[in-house]
């Protein structure tokens, strides 16, 4: 057996066994070689490189188990039978019924996604559409398709939640509560409290929310996404006046 083909075999006995190689490892297994030539036998292999980590991880396809998403993970290191993360956003959202929050590709894939999805609004390979306080990302050629799937969506999620007796399914009881809740929190509280209920409600949580109390969808979305980051200020919560009464007496 001459030594390149034994090499190349040798190499995928090792993916055979571990699935998962880096390029470093890959080029020992060659014989030490560089990494351009390691780079060029895994391309006539027809390997993958992961989306996560910088790309650093390879597999074959043969060994990857991709789910209905065309995604794979094995351990953290993530893999695309759409290759890059740029390329597999794209394609997620142009096979996508509906389109994709950006929260919602990030919580898919396991990523940040805000600089994939940026290139790839800019270049006009998707376009988007600002729905309470977040933008739905869709396909330019299926945008009025999926738009109309998606508001769709939403309004079956309001019907849930407009009925006068029940507010997402609490009884009567419950929201009079609530409203005196709300009516004994200050500023920071109320929007903190009210995008906690939005995140429960999950998606389209933010509209619903805002029907239900009128207050502006934005507000809710900024106390969902301080929620989401823990971007909250600890001073600023307690009302003014509240708390423990101060142990220095005051001058007389």
């Amino acid at each position: 057996m001459r030594p390149e083909r034994y090499n190349r075999q040798r190499l995928l006995d090792i993916f055979l066994i571990e699935k998962v190689l880096t390029l470093e490892l890959v080029a020992t297994i060659l014989g030490n070689s560089s990494k351009r030539t390691a780079i060029r036998k895994l391309t006539a292999l027809e390997a993958r490189a992961s989306y996560s980590h910088a790309g650093k991880y390879y597999t074959l396809d043969a060994y990857a188990d991709y789910d209905k998403f065309g995604l794979w993970s094995f351990k953290d290191i993530r893999f695309s039978k759409y290759g890059t993360l740029t390329n597999t956003i794209l394609q997620l959202v142009s096979h996508s019924t509906e389109g994709f929050f950006a929260f919602q590709l990030k919580e898919l894939l396991k990523v940040r996604v805000h600089n994939a999805l940026t290139k790839l609004y800019s270049s006009k390979h998707l376009v988007r559409e600002q729905i309470g306080g977040e933008y739905l990302y869709l396909s330019p050629v299926f945008k009025v398709q999926q738009l109309e799937r998606r508001e769709q969506m939403i309004q079956q999620q309001l019907e849930v939640t407009k009925t006068p007796s029940t507010i997402a399914g609490l009884p009567e009881e419950i929201q009079e509560n609530m409203r005196f809740l709300l009516e004994n929190l200050n500023e920071q509280q109320r929007r903190l409290y009210l995008g906690l209920e939005s995140i429960r409600l999950g998606h389209g949580g933010d509209r619903c929310i805002a029907q239900i109390t009128g207050v502006d969808v934005k507000t809710i979305a900024r106390g969902r996404r301080e929620l989401e980051t823990r971007n909250i200020t600890a001073d600023r919560i307690r009302r003014v006046g509240a708390g423990r009464p101060s142990l220095k007496k005051k001058p007389k």
